[in-house]
């Protein structure tokens, strides 16, 4: 009988198989063979590794197989909904991230990487608020947490709350499994998972090889971890290690691992979600490929060499798994591939309607050839997709310390300049409540939730069960995120950036926010529930059908038995409490449940907007973090991407109106809404400085308030001055906050050097005190604190150090009052104020 190897050689000889795939399979057969050899007499090793090879070839089959079918449906769903459209652009950018008015029923891979996210956190929820991060972005029980971590792993720590809690976390672990597998994916069930490892190839760079695999070669599982050249684990039994040629191959493994993590190649990207063109269904399984004997094992790898703390690793593994999930579902196993397949169907839809004598409107209103509209949309579309994976934030190769060190400069700068974004977060109330209006919400409805929200714990606990918690519960920095979007940022800076959002409470402000319209519109849903879809108010009605949602649909969601009622007896129509209490097919009533929680998250997004991934790439396009043209970028936008997102969100809702009226309406509404909260903004920042309001009878007034309204505040200050209300010419504010901190570290340099040139004495002592006063983290920018720092610190050291302080500071209270109009009710140099902000001003009072 002919062996394996002349079975090989025949299938090569006629065609079955190339001989790359021949040679591989030989070179496989014969590493079996020589394991076995260890153990077993020659012609039983033989046999047993003919069966393993055919084992190995079988899963490997059927795994392809099943990614390829997935794929397959993927193209011609994409095909039958862009094939078919009369606006290919639209619909391939709604691919992607939903855009209102377009006439795209699909699904989109922004709202689908929301709803997944936040519909985990309502799974792990207790786990989040037990162990999550606390002001000082420390774990609010370290030991709780690390004992979470063991019972992931399988330990008995004997603590029933962490017990709990990791099974909540399992729980979410094997819904998001069976998700991606469901969608082309291949991930194999492992008991003892724990949580994702991600490495630090700085700290494994440092140690080298040979201390790191000595280090961890004791620590790992080697009869659960799978020699990828023969598909068999290492060793047989848990607490062995391998020996012999097992070892050699294992050792070979471990020096891949380390090679490919500290030159930063794909083991590294894995954690920040980079693709790049490779499909995602077998790489989480290859993410898996370590295992530790215990969790106590694991906590001390991660210590040593982990990229994250464990609170972020278990978050981080869960939320990077959803994002797959949402890409997979909507562009299939292979995400890159299957966009690009839907830019060639829009662009020859496009060819299409271009010979039928059809055209375009673009976000300016304007009529555009369609198939230029659509050849924009796929280039705009490619970058908000590299967002949407993470690529386009993951540093280039041979950039990751440049990428750290800008990264960690702009949250820097997020801590000494957002302290006081709260106040400008009043105009929040006006897009909520535009929002709520276009939708059917009664008027006031959400600010009144809103208000429940940040008093009430039993409001909050309401908002749980309903499976609706706060964003930043989940993630350091989640807070920095709605202004600068994902950021390649050292751990300690994100902590400095979140640590002053927090305490300015701004997180607790649009947490409660954005909770309470989607409690809102969850109650809205409910109190239509007893309506059929065609009976319901047609707002309502019409927001449902452009997502999707069916009359079945509809039916299934507004049963008795799936609606959540409160202890009040208000009815609410919840994804996640509908998802457990459905009597629906699991994978059913997943699918009509993120359906459901992607068009809340839609909305969520249009009533208070963070940096959408149109915002994003409008700016950025795909730059990478590191590179010059990247970090520029970003300097440039920092804070405006948002400012980019508002109006582009904006603009769609404006031209999703029906009517040129409608449209018109809709416009003044919003207009004069924001600019009067612009005002109010413009007014509460001028006291939180140390100034009376300005007057409100001045077209500089309220240009400012325009711009302020709009997310711009910072350009108003040029109504009425030549600087920045940081210092900053024109020129510095657009290039961004970046730049401008460069600049106020290198002027002191330039400027003291050129007086000492001319004979004039320096002023060192008050560019000292100036970098105290606007550079100092979280006491710069606190609005609470801000004027109390700058006077009873930064001023009393200028007046310690520079011999003109007292000439600088009447010269300064002189400007103010020229440029705004305003006096000081707390003068500089002063340890307290001198009395109490005189608000006549705003009638052009003060003297």
């Amino acid at each position: 009988m002919a062996n394996i190897a002349d079975c090989i050689d025949n299938a090569v000889q006629g065609g079955a198989l190339s001989k790359a795939k021949g040679a591989a399979a030989q070179q496989v057969y014969q590493d079996l063979v020589d394991r076995y050899s260890d153990v077993m007499p020659a012609a039983q090793a033989a046999q047993f590794a003919k069966r393993d090879l055919g084992q190995a070839t079988r899963r490997a089959q059927k795994a392809r197989s099943h990614a390829v079918l997935n794929q397959l449906q993927s193209l011609r769903r994409i095909n039958a909904i862009i094939g078919q459209s009369d606006r290919p652009d639209l619909f391939l950018q709604s691919m992607v991230e939903f855009i209102e008015g377009a006439g795209y029923t699909g699904e989109s891979v922004a709202s689908l990487q929301r709803a997944y996210i936040t519909d985990i956190n309502a799974g792990i929820s207790r786990f989040l608020q037990a162990t999550g991060r606390n002001v000082l972005g420390e774990s609010r029980d370290k030991a709780l947490l690390e004992d979470v971590i063991r019972e992931l792993h399988l330990d008995d720590t004997g603590n029933q709350s962490a017990k709990d809690l990791a099974d909540a976390i399992r729980v979410q672990q094997k819904r998001m499994r069976e998700a991606f597998n469901s969608f082309g994916g291949d991930i194999g069930e492992i008991a003892d998972f724990g949580v994702t490892h991600t490495h630090d190839p700085m700290k494994m760079r440092h140690a080298g090889f040979d201390a790191w695999r000595n280090d961890i070669w004791n620590t790992l599982d080697w009869s659960r971890i799978v020699d990828r050249t023969t598909d068999l684990p290492f060793v047989a039994n848990k607490g062995d290690v391998p020996q012999g040629k097992a070892a050699q191959s294992a050792d070979a493994m471990l020096r891949d691992i380390f090679d490919n993590v500290t030159s930063m190649g794909w083991d590294r990207r894995y954690p920040t979600m980079q693709h790049g063109g490779k499909a995602l269904y077998n790489q989480r399984a290859d993410a898996r490929i370590l295992h530790f004997k215990s969790g106590t094992d694991w906590l001390t790898y991660n210590k040593a060499f982990g990229a994250m703390d464990p609170f972020s690793s278990a978050i981080g593994g869960l939320h990077g798994l959803a994002r797959d999930v949402a890409l997979m579902r909507v562009l299939g196993p292979n995400p890159r591939a299957g966009f690009e397949y839907a830019a060639q169907v829009a662009q020859k839809r496009a060819d299409q309607l271009r010979r039928q004598g059809k055209t375009g409107r673009n976000i300016a209103g304007r009529e555009r050839s369609i198939e230029l509209l659509t050849k924009r949309a796929a280039t705009r579309s490619r970058a908000m997709l590299a967002h949407a994976d993470g690529s386009a934030n993951t540093p280039a190769d041979g950039y990751e310390v440049a990428a750290a060190f800008f990264g960690g400069v702009r949250q820097f700068v997020v801590s000494t300049k957002l302290g006081a974004a709260l106040l400008s977060s009043v105009t929040d109330l006006g897009t909520v409540e535009i929002a709520a209006q276009t939708m059917g919400m009664g008027g006031g409805r959400v600010l009144s939730r809103h208000v429940q929200l940040m008093g009430s714990s039993a409001t909050r606990e309401t908002a749980l069960q309903m499976g609706y918690v706060a964003d930043t519960l989940a993630t350091v920095g989640a807070g920095a995120n709605r202004f600068l979007g994902e950021t390649f940022a050292p751990e300690l800076t994100q902590r400095l950036a979140d640590f002053t959002l927090r305490v300015s409470g701004l997180n607790y402000w649009t947490d409660m926010g954005r909770t309470a319209f989607k409690m809102e519109m969850s109650g809205l849903l409910g109190s239509n529930a007893d309506r059929a879809l065609a009976d319901i108010d047609a707002p309502l009605r019409q927001l449902l059908e452009a997502r999707g949602i069916s009359a079945a649909d509809w039916d299934q969601l507004r049963d008795p038995g799936s609606i959540f009622v409160a202890n009040n007896g208000a009815r609410f129509v919840s994804p996640s409490w509908f998802l457990e209490h459905t009597s629906l097919p699991r994978d059913q009533a997943e699918g009509l449940a993120m359906r459901l929680r992607a068009a809340i998250e839609e909305q969520v997004e249009l009533a208070i907007p963070s940096v959408s991934l149109a915002g994003r790439a409008a700016f950025q396009n795909d730059a990478r973090p590191g590179t010059f043209l990247g970090e520029l970028v970003r300097s440039g936008v920092m804070f405006k991407s948002f400012v980019m997102s508002l109006m582009i969100n904006q603009a769609r809702r404006f031209w999703a109106q029906p009517t040129p009226l409608s449209r018109a309406a809709y416009a003044a509404k919003m207009m004069a809404t924001m600019t009067l909260l612009g005002a109010l903004a413009v007014q509460l920042k001028e006291l939180s400085k140390g100034r009376d309001p300005r007057p409100m009878n001045t077209g500089e007034f309220w240009g400012a308030a325009v711009l302020q309204g709009g997310g711009v505040g910072i350009f108003g200050d040029f109504f009425a001055a030549s600087t920045s209300r940081f210092g900053g010419g024109f020129a510095e504010t657009l290039a961004g906050p970046v730049v401008g901190l460069a600049g106020d570290l290198a002027s002191p340099i330039g400027s003291n050097i050129a007086r000492a040139a001319q004979g004039d004495s320096i002023l060192l002592g008050r560019d000292i005190a100036n970098l105290v006063r606007y550079q100092t983290p979280a006491f710069s920018s606190l609005w609470y604190v801000r004027k109390a720092w700058g006077a009873m610190v930064a001023d009393q050291l200028q007046l310690l150090l520079d011999p003109e302080a007292d000439v600088q500071f009447r010269r300064s209270a002189r400007r103010a009052q020229r440029d705004f109009g305003t006096s000081l009710w707390w003068e500089q140099g002063q340890m307290a104020p001198g009395r109490a902000p005189d608000l006549s001003n705003i009638v052009g009072g003060a003297p």
